[in-house]
């Protein structure tokens, strides 16, 4: 297991459903190539729903924190949350490149 993650999850007993949870997040960042050491917690968060409850799930990073929830039956963790963290993650990372390519083309037209 990398260093580079801390995978905490809380309120599942099944640990290969566990063990799931957390190589689909381990996975999710590798896709990513997301640099630096980072930390993710996966827990329920007492609001019971319909769909099997209400999870959440936090990432911290670099200078990065992320809260984000997701109402599914816990089984259906392993693919969602890779999902949502992609989407959440890459957000922010699109933002400043569109900032900064906005930046180069001011740049550009001063000249």
């Amino acid at each position: 297991m990398s260093n580079r993650f801390e995978i905490v999850v809380e309120g599942i007993e099944d640990t290969a459903l566990v063990s799931a949870i957390d190589t689909a997040i381990r996975d999710a960042f590798r896709e990513m190539s997301l640099p630096g050491s980072w930390r993710i917690v996966v827990k329920p968060s007492g609001q019971p729903t319909q769909a099997g409850g209400r999870w959440d799930f936090t990432v911290y990073g670099l200078d990065v924190r992320h809260a984000l929830s997701i109402a599914v039956p816990p089984d259906l963790l392993p693919n969602l949350i890779p999902q949502r963290l992609r989407e959440s993650l890459n957000r922010p990372v699109s933002r400043c490149i569109e900032e900064a390519a906005q930046r180069t083309l001011d740049l550009a037209r001063a000249v």
